[in-house]
Formats: structure tokens, sequence, C-alpha cells
């Protein structure tokens, strides 16, 4: 499983996460989870958004 824009594995992002709980605590671990799901919603509908421009202007 590879990150989108980062090029990271899931190793590195579990390792990225469990220092994130020693440091932060599990408290704020969900909306953390919330906003990231969030930002990768936000960037697959704008790469499809371009995509959907630029296959209508080649059909033009």
């Amino acid at each position: 499983m590879y990150f989108f824009l980062l090029n990271l594995g899931f190793g590195e992002i579990f390792i990225i996460l469990l220092i994130y709980l020693i440091f932060f605590g599990s408290k704020n671990f969900p909306s953390l989870m919330k906003d990231i799901g969030r930002v990768f919603y936000k960037i697959k509908n704008s790469i499809d958004d371009i995509y959907r421009d630029f296959d209508s202007d080649f059909k033009n």
C-alpha cells in the first residue's frame, strides 16, 4: 500500500502513526484520521475533475 503523494509504504505509515500515538496519545487520533481522510477525498475529487476537463477538451 502506497501513500498517494509521499510514496510511503505501509510499514512507514505504521511507524509514523505509532510515533504519533506515543507522543500525543489516542485522544486526538480519531480526528486526525478523519482529517486525513477528508484531505485524500478532496485530492481524489480534484484529480478526477482535472481528468474530466482534459477529456472534454479533447472531445471538442
